[in-house]
């Protein structure tokens, strides 16, 4: 039987994340904070560097209430800026180095920040590339007295948390209030304006005390941060644990890639807590796993669950429901004793989809109807969220704001309930069931996207007049897929050509699997875009594909059956890319897994997507050695802290 650790409810009270990790500083300044590798800060070593950080940004000019970007990768200097933002009285604004420039150079027209936080020192090149060409960059080794900033360009503090702080510096004051802006989140937004969502210093808190509480966090957890560093998912993932003096340890891309990989890093590094986007999750829970784990509660989220994981795991699997604007909605843990996850699941539990579980303490769901006012009974309806945990709303976007944020019909005068445009459904026992998205936002890969955002990049494609993206099936993954029209008297647009041209203004989780061209887009009675129409029933044919090359008998052949397989291909060529057919980090995961077992070769995923071409990999396997037989699994060896 799994047991939680037991834990008093953690409340929030009148402090701040801040507060509470300077308490940390003081009470405990050697325990552990955040591990990356073999880099390690502790909590004193935190804070200093933080006060350091705040000291300058605020010799720069900014000053309570200004934007400061935080232009990092998934680092222990993402730790330090993120603290030492707020502790200057910024509002921090994480911008992920993955995403092409064109995406980081919107967000910062519209954040309009005051400064850039950077890194000096790069621990993965390949993850964070420098500062794009026209953010001019103030070098500051070890975080020294920054450049003053360049006329007409952002000034930009580079800071490296290898090197120690320069001396004692206090913790600078006065002390933020519960009230004052405190992060804003970039995500994805229709017409192609930036979407900002703007949250307060009780946002942090109230999010960060719950995550405590639901996962019963203490001092003595290892807690892992997997998630990208700009979504809002990164907030979530370390808030928790610094709120309770726990210690963050973050992986590394390739460890995140690879499934496997991850479950021997997870028990490798003696992580007790982690949290995955569902996608992964499903993966994960799966594999085999030894009889007893210091993993004691795996978190999944991002995504809605679609299979169960087995009811014998050594350790529990949660479902976590919540979103940018309203974080903290509903888990399947809480509380405890009524959870509904694997190890409790029972045969009619396990004849539908793993459900998101009960509100948490402090939030109401309403499932009310189109109008957003009448409640459905019974049935199916719009999740609308009554929490103390909301978000302020969309930076320079009031409509929006108005739109998605309403007057609460249903509790105290002046308090706001948030429509989140997904369908649900309660169980009778009171737990919530996800049904899907009611709007036009979907979940691909864990990441939220507004299709809108898609259209708004291929539509300004010199050869294209209109777009349309719909998010179709493809087996048991969601993917995106666009119809276009030309524009008269072009030539037709290859979906090469136009896959290219998003590949450079979109993250990779944007990319449409296949490009539609037709005559004209179906429209509806009020002669808008009928999406219930699209894409037709041929929309695979059109994948990206190349000049099609017979496979050459023998390893050729047997590679490009796993590609039709795993991609639900019809015909693939022996020049085909498994991505450009649609193929992406989790399937290329599956991909390495089934070239072992069918092949007898084991191919490294680095190795694997330098050339994930049909004959690529199969002049790869040729030229490797047979793959032994399976390793056991790593040995737990007692770790001391």
């Amino acid at each position: 039987m799994i047991t939680q650790q037991e834990a008093p409810v953690v409340r929030a009270g009148t402090a701040t994340l801040v507060s509470r990790i300077e308490g940390f500083a003081h009470s405990a300044p050697d325990s552990p904070a955040v591990r990356h590798g073999d880099r390690e800060l502790t909590y004193g070593e935190l804070n200093q560097q933080a006060n350091q950080l705040a000291h300058e940004l605020s010799v720069l000019g900014v000053r309570r209430g200004d934007m400061v970007a935080m232009y990092l990768g998934r680092s222990i200097e993402w730790v330090v800026g993120m603290l030492g933002c707020l502790k200057a009285g910024g509002i921090c604004m994480p911008l992920d180095p993955s995403v092409p420039v064109e995406r980081f150079n919107r967000a910062i027209a519209a954040g309009r920040p005051a400064a850039v936080v950077a890194a000096a020192h790069c621990p993965d090149a390949a993850e964070v590339p420098p500062v794009p060409v026209g953010v001019p960059v103030a070098p500051c080794p070890g975080g020294g007295n920054p450049t003053p900033p360049v006329p007409g360009g952002l000034p930009v503090v580079t800071i490296d948390a290898g090197v120690p702080a320069r001396g004692h510096l206090p913790d600078p004051g006065p002390a933020a209030r519960r009230d004052e802006l405190a992060y804003a989140m970039f995500t994805s937004g229709s017409t192609g304006a930036a979407k900002i969502v703007l949250a307060q210093h009780s946002w942090l808190a109230l999010s960060a005390a719950r995550s405590a509480t639901i996962n019963g966090t203490t001092a003595a957890d290892r807690g892992s941060w997997l998630g990208a560093a700009g979504a809002g998912i990164a907030i979530h993932e370390v808030g928790g644990l610094l709120w309770q003096g726990a210690q963050i340890v973050i992986g590394e891309h390739d460890v995140i890639a690879s499934p496997p990989a991850l479950r021997d890093w997870l028990l490798r590094e003696e992580i007790t807590l982690s949290f995955v986007i569902t996608p992964v999750g499903e993966v994960l829970q799966n594999l085999p796993w030894p009889g007893q784990t210091p993993l004691r509660l795996l978190t999944l989220g991002g995504d809605r669950l679609n299979k169960w994981g087995p009811p014998d795991l050594p350790f529990e699997v949660a479902v976590s429901y919540g979103s940018l604007e309203a974080f903290q909605v509903a888990n399947s843990v809480h509380p405890w004793p009524l959870r509904c996850t694997p190890s409790t699941a029972t045969a009619a539990d396990r004849r539908s989809a793993p459900p998101v579980g009960r509100p948490i303490e402090g939030v109401t769901v309403h499932l009310l109807e189109e109008d957003g006012l009448t409640p459905v009974g019974d049935g199916i309806g719009e999740v609308w969220i009554d929490s103390d945990c909301l978000s302020l709303g969309y930076l320079g976007d009031p409509a929006q704001t108005a739109d998605r944020f309403r007057p609460n019909p249903f509790g105290a005068p002046g308090s706001r309930i948030y429509r989140s445009g997904d369908a649900g459904r309660f169980r009778p026992d009171g737990i919530l069931e996800h049904h899907g998205r009611i709007d036009d936002i979907v979940k691909i890969r864990g990441h939220r996207v507004e299709l809108g955002d898609v259209e708004w990049v291929l539509g300004r494609h010199p050869g294209v007049r209109q777009v349309a993206v719909v998010a179709v099936m493809d087996g048991d993954q969601r993917r995106l897929v666009a119809c276009f029209t030309a524009e008269a008297g072009e030539a037709d647009v290859a979906p090469l050509e136009l896959r290219d041209y998003a590949l450079e203004r979109l993250p990779d989780f944007m990319i449409p699997v296949a490009f539609v061209q037709l005559d004209e887009l179906p429209l509806n009675t009020s002669n808008k875009i009928d999406r219930r129409r699209l894409p037709p029933a041929d929309w695979a044919r059109g994948r990206p594909a190349r000049s099609w090359r017979a496979p050459a008998p023998g390893t050729e052949t047997e590679l490009a059956r796993l590609f039709a397989d795993l991609l639900h291909v019809e015909k693939v060529g022996a020049d085909d890319h498994f991505l450009e057919l649609g193929g992406d980090s989790l399937l290329l995961a599956r991909l390495q897994g089934l070239i072992e077992q069918d092949l007898g070769t084991r191919v490294e995923m680095n190795d694997l997507v330098t050339d994930p071409t049909v004959s690529g990999l199969a002049r790869l396997i040729g030229a490797a050695p047979e793959a032994a037989a399976t390793p056991a699994l790593p040995p737990i060896t007692p770790r001391r802290r």
